[in-house]
């Protein structure tokens, strides 16, 4: 399975190729404004526009396959998503990019999304899922851990974020035997908050 092929839904959340045509549908959504706070410095800028010529750039040379991510009760836009640093030779990806609206946070949205994620990873074959995060966005990190991403070390000073600081990077991942477990837990990560 191609990790760009349609399909990619469960009852929660729907993700789609992000498109050109995309750009101006989510101008209104607030996303321009909320979601750089994590996100690291693009050269050209920090604003929507700069997010999309890249994420279309990196499409197009195979390194990155970006998504939009609607809510499926509403059809509410959740938010962006892409994998990065894609190495089909070597099996592997980083999940990143990520941005949910903060209305989204805390709901089953979020672990929807990222086992939709790893799910079609392994079903592409992926041997190796990353997660790289700010050190200080402890809140993503412990999220990952209470599903079974493993913490492998802290890169120093790697990275400018769009505000303008310098953030050291926790490297985390799952292979293969670990990402079956962790859907374990996403699925029922959602089932406890589709309950409440």
């Amino acid at each position: 399975m191609k990790l760009e092929a349609p399909g990619l839904e469960n009852e929660i959340v729907r993700l789609e190729l992000l498109t050109e045509a995309d750009r101006a549908a989510v101008e209104g959504t607030g996303v321009d404004e909320a979601m750089w706070t994590w996100m690291p410095v693009i050269p050209t800028g920090t604003n929507l526009n700069t997010y999309f010529d890249l994420a279309m750039h990196d499409w197009k040379a195979g390194t990155m396959v970006p998504f939009k991510i609607y809510r499926q009760e509403d059809g509410a836009f959740a938010g962006f998503v892409g994998y990065v640093a894609v190495s089909r030779t070597h099996r592997r990806l980083r999940i990143g990019w990520l941005w949910h609206p903060p209305e989204m946070r805390g709901t089953a949205v979020v672990p929807a999304t990222q086992l939709l994620l790893i799910q079609r990873a392994l079903d592409a074959r992926i041997r190796r899922i990353e997660y790289a995060f700010p050190e200080e966005n402890e809140r993503a990190i412990r999220a990952m851990e209470k599903i079974g991403v493993r913490q492998e070390g802290v890169l120093r000073d790697y990275m400018r974020t769009a505000g303008g600081t310098w953030a050291n990077v926790v490297v985390m991942s799952l292979v293969e035997s670990e990402a079956k477990a962790a859907i374990a837990l996403l699925e029922d990560r959602v089932r406890a908050l589709q309950q409440a």
